[in-house]
This record gives structure tokens, sequence and C-alpha cells, in this order.
């Protein structure tokens, strides 16, 4: 499971400007990601990398701001445990909005004047304002996000744990697959940055775990679902029969269900005989398992999670044959190579031999923490992708008056809409206070695809409708600082697929050590553990259904009754090794995503005509307005949103 290529995570772009409005995007099918597909064009007219070449020093504005906001000595984000991510406050302007509120008017003063108003701080808003500065060397720009810290998903959390510094990521992961799937525009800027994935991906200490530690990846099953409490410290490999065979000899099932599962894994009949690749797009991967192939419920439950992680859905959400895409357990003989399904050809099935190894040990917060570096020099010393991991930074320098650019925390935007002298913008503190209008020439909006839709009023229908129907799937990511890691050394794994519980990946932190950073080596250190949560509401009728049901489901629960389900999956898990979880835990930080994976095609629901039609809608200019972050191309990953950043800013130069 670990460094399988084909490890999506959650690897999203853009940031929310308002955490809970109905949202986002889909990423294309694995081989579109290959070839550009669908999403940002593959050459820029006006931001140009060569290889090699670092871009210019950007220059220094020189006309103070009135208005200033200095944050208080000492505050600090990434230090703060308990729940983080759309925490309580981010979003509180923005659901009054969603949940019946009209649209403010537009006060009539001006506060503020920018060339550009960059409207979220995630990598997409990050990476435009570089690269519009870049272009622009004397440009002022000003960047809002309702979030208390920059990088939208890849922001980082941090812990003490007997005088020890735990670094890790609360989202954003990892470089995916750089060699295949990265444009010339994304190499350029991440060579302008000074990143280079190929010595990133040396500090990745691949053999730590399964190696030196001796640990695998396993399987957790609850005691709630299939009767006992069990880990299973190897899970079955599809490529390895023999191995296969004796990991589900263990599981805790009847006889005829670990039969069935054995046969599924290592050599299953087409069940698709006779009925071809309509059957595979418009059944789901569930219902293949339970009516086709006749799987017993506690079996279905096994094998319906295995996609959760990766794609923020279930077997429910996934049709046969992207579960074959993937090569999920009883798709390997569908006969599906050159089958042509009704929106065109099925046989889009990719796989990178990259290993998935290239993360800083706060996964993308690194690269937030490079931009803003580049940005704001005064916010962090240094000038390497080393010592960026232990850069100080000063988050009183973000918005001083005078700097050149500036960056706003804890501010939403509520209305944006083109002037005969520019763009308005309308933003307001989350904490309270007067809506305040800030005039710019240019505005690149890179938070929430939908929030686009309801506060930029004018939208073509077909624009606005394609960015409302942006609905992002919903997680928590929760980070958890372990005194020790004892429990998991006697169990034998370094990370559980647990399927059916509410988290279903349990994993010992990336092993990343670098700029200074080490990484914990033994089972004595303390060390961070790291969960997925997904919420579904997955008897709804379709993906955004599913999605929005469950972030529903997700925004209904306070953080003490999220920290207690937590609780209670690692008490199961821990007692199997003897251990007990309350005394190995140290801190929490519970990472609530309510909008989180960009809103990705379904093709149960969605057609490749449709999803083209809504990406080419969504990433129209509307005046001097311009639409980055990865839902305008339905591509949760790092070089999503910086490709289109970069489309967004040659529409920006252009207009």
């Amino acid at each position: 499971m670990t460094y399988r290529a084909a490890r999506r995570r959650f690897i999203g772009a853009s940031s929310t400007v308002a955490a809970a409005l109905l949202s986002a995007c889909r990423e294309q099918s694995p081989r579109a990601q290959a070839t550009g597909q669908g999403g940002a064009s593959r050459k820029s007219a006006d931001i140009r990398h060569d290889a090699g070449t670092h871009g210019p020093p950007l220059a220094a504005g020189t006309t103070p701001e009135q208005v200033g906001l200095e944050r208080p000595a000492g505050h600090y984000p990434p230090a703060l445990t308990g729940l983080r991510g759309d925490a309580q406050g981010s979003n509180t302007a923005a659901h009054g909005l969603a949940f019946g509120g009209q649209l403010p008017d537009m006060p009539g003063a001006v506060s503020e004047r920018y060339d550009l108003v960059v409207v979220g701080a995630g990598l997409s808003g990050l990476a435009a304002a570089f690269l519009y500065r870049k272009a622009r060397p004397d440009a002022r720009i000003l960047i809002v996000d309702n979030h208390d810290d920059f990088g939208g998903h890849a922001q980082r959390n941090e812990f003490r744990v007997d005088g020890r510094l735990l670094i890790t990521y609360a989202g954003s992961e990892s470089l995916f697959a750089p060699a295949s799937n990265f444009s010339r525009d994304v190499h350029g800027l991440l060579e302008d940055l000074g990143v280079d994935y190929r010595k990133l991906g040396r500090y990745f200490q691949q053999d730590l775990y399964e190696g030196k530690r001796g640990l695998g990846s396993g399987v957790f099953f609850s005691e709630a679902v299939f009767g006992r409490a069990a880990v299973v410290p190897q899970a079955p490999d599809m490529e390895d029969a023999r191995q296969a065979a004796a990991a589900i000899a263990r599981f805790p099932l009847p006889e005829a269900d670990r039969r069935a599962l054995v046969r599924l894994y290592t050599d299953p009949d087409d069940h698709l005989r006779g009925k071809g690749a309509s059957f595979a797009e418009r059944t789901s991967y569930h219902d293949f398992l339970k009516t086709t192939v006749g799987l017993s419920d506690r079996a279905v439950a096994y094998l319906n999670d295995l996609c959760t992680e990766d794609w923020a859905r279930n077997g429910r959400a996934l049709s046969v044959s992207e579960a074959w895409s993937a090569g999920l357990p009883g798709t390997q003989n569908l006969g599906l190579e050159g089958e042509v399904g009704p929106d065109g050809d099925l046989d889009d099935r990719w796989a990178a031999d990259e290993p998935y190894i290239y993360h800083f040990p706060d996964g993308n917060a690194s690269i937030a923490r490079l931009l803003v570096r580049r940005l704001i020099p005064a916010a962090a010393p240094g000038h390497t992708m080393e010592d960026i991991v232990l850069a100080p930074f000063d988050y009183g320098a973000l918005d001083r008056p005078g700097s050149p650019v500036r960056l706003r925390l804890g501010h939403t935007v509520l209305r944006i809409e083109n002037r005969d002298d520019g763009v308005a913008v309308a933003c307001t503190e989350n904490s309270g206070g007067q809506l305040r209008r800030i005039q710019a020439k240019q505005c690149i909006f890179a938070g929430h695809a939908a929030l686009a839709a309801r506060i930029m009023p004018g939208l073509p229908g077909r624009q606005h409708d394609a960015l409302a129907g942006n609905i992002r799937g919903v997680m928590l990511y929760a980070k958890v600082a372990l005194k020790n890691t004892r429990a998991f050394q006697k169990l034998g794994v370094h990370e559980l697929y647990a399927p059916a519980s509410p988290y279903v990946l349990l994993k010992l932190d990336e092993p990343v050590s670098m700029g200074g950073y080490r990484c914990p080596q033994t089972a004595d250190e303390p060390a961070v553990l790291h969960g997925v949560r997904v919420y579904l509401q997955d008897t709804a009728p379709d993906a955004r259904l599913m999605q929005r049901g469950g972030r529903a489901e997700l925004l209904a629960l306070d953080h003490e009754q999220l920290e207690a389900e937590l609780r209670e999956q690692l008490r199961a898990v821990f007692a199997l090794a003897g251990e007990n979880a309350d005394e190995a835990i140290a801190a929490m930080t519970i990472n609530r995503w309510a909008h989180g994976y960009s809103y990705f095609q379904a093709r149960l629901w969605d057609s490749d005509q449709a999803t083209r039609a809504a990406i080419h809608a969504m990433q129209q200019p509307a005046g001097q307005i311009f639409l980055a972050g990865s839902d305008t191309a339905q591509e949760p990953y790092l070089h999503g949103a910086i490709d289109q950043a970069v489309r967004a800013v040659n529409q920006a130069l252009q207009a």
C-alpha cells in the first residue's frame, strides 16, 4: 500500500476562501493527468521557464498602505492543536451567505488599492501572485484568505513531545509523479523556488519501516463490523497469489468468504463477459461485488473502502471501469482493454512507475512557505528548499503597510464585481467588523469554485452553473502525536487499512529527514500518526449529493465528538498490541477539510462531454477576474493547482 505509484492522497491545491460553501472539482482520468488533457494549456504565452534558470528577483514597491493588520507577537498557527483546517470561525461569514444570506452590497468607499487582489492563499493563489509579480515586478498585490494560516490545504502541523519537534502535513502531501505529471510550467516554478524533486526524494528514507523496522502494510478489522477485532500485519498482494491466500486466511471472516476473496485476488472470472464497457461504466464497484460477483455483505465491506482514502469516495461512487483503472481486486480479468464505452475510450489505465517519495516533512506546506518567503522576504530567512523546513516564520510580517505584497489572513471575501476602473472586492474580518471595499486593476480568484458562483454577480449562466456544480470531497486529516510507536512495532505494521471503520487509514508519518530535521527512527521515539476519515452519505443518488450530505454530517459534529471517535478506534488498535492508547497519546490535531478534494468526474453520473464543458466554462475570464485553483481543472493535485495559476496569470497579462 504505502509507496504504490497510484497513491493520490490529499494533494489538492486551491485555498478555501470560505470554508463551507458547496464547492468542488474533478480530477481527470489517470491518463489525462499524464497527458494534460482537459486541464491547463501546457504552453504559456507570457510565463516561460527555462531549465536551469531562476526568475528575476521580485522588486520592492514604494507606496505605503494606510491599513495595517499586524499580527500579535508569537502568533504561530502551525503549533496550534485541536480543531484546525476549516476550524471554528474560518467559515462563519461564508456560511451566513451560503445558508440563506443575501449577497451584500458593495461598499461605496474604497479602503485600499492594488494592482492585483488574489482571493485564496492556497498553492494556486500563492503561485499566481508569484508569477504575476515575476512578470510585473512593480505590481502591488494583496492576497486574502479566510484561514488563520496560509497554504490552503497545504498547511503545516507541529508538535513538541518530550522536548522534540515533530513536523507533519495538515493536508496537501506530495509532489505526485513529477516526471510523468508535471508540465514545463510546474517544473519551472519549482526550479524558481529552488526545489529539486530528485534530491527531495533522497531525503525520503524508503527502507525505514519495511527494511530496518520490519513493519508491513496491514489491515485492521473492527469488532463492530466483522465480529472480532483483529490486525493482519500483511495486506493481501494481488501480484503474489501465495501471499494473498496466506493473508486472507487470517481475516476474521467465514471460510466461504475467505475462499471467495482469495479467488477475487488471485484469479477472478471475467464477470463482464457479454456485458461490455457500458455495463462497466454504469455499474458501481460495490454493486458489482455484491450482485454480479455475489460476495457477502462482510466481504464487500472489506473491499468497499479500498479506494476511499485515495479517492475520497468509496465503492458505491466508483464505477467498475474506474475500479479496473485503479487495479482493484476482481477487475483483473474483465477484458476491458480496448473497449469503447458511451463516452469514448475506456482503456485509460495509467500506471506511473515513479515512487511516492517526493515529500517535505510538512508535505506541500514547504512549497507554500517557499512561495511566501519569495513574495515577502521579511517573513522568513533562508534561500534553499532545505532551510525552509526549520525556517522561523514571522506572521506579523505578512500584512505590513508599505509591503509590495501583503498576505491577509482571517478575512473572507463576500463579493467581487467588475467596475469601470477595475475590480471591486468586498471582504470582512472573520471575527466581525465592517465590510470593506478593496479596489484592484485585476483579480485572480483561487478559492472554491462554488464560492465564485455565489459572490460574483453577472457571471454567464453556463459558467455560473459549472462553478456551482463543484461539490468537494469531505475529510478529516487527524494527526496524533505519540510518545512512542511500540504498539505498531508489536503489531508489525506501519500503516493499517481499516475497512468500514471511521478512519479508513492509520499510518506512521512519512519518513523524511532534511534541513536539520530528523524523522523518528525507532519505536521508542515520539512520532506522528496520520489518520484519514472520509464523510459520505453513500446512499445518496450521485457523488455530489454523497459529498454534500457528508459535509452536513461532519459540520454537525464538534471537536470533542471528533476526538472521541478517533480515540475509540485507536484504543481498539492499541489493545490488540497490549498497549494503552490514552497513555501513548501526547496531543491531537484534527484538520477538518469540509471542502477537501476538488470534485472530479464520477463516471457513474458524469459524461466526458459534460466534464470537458464544465472545465472549459470555469476557465473563462470574467471581465478582469480570472479563475485559478485546482477546481478549474478538476485536478486535485499540486501540479493541477500550479498549471491553473499559470493559465489565470497568462489570461490576466493578456487582458
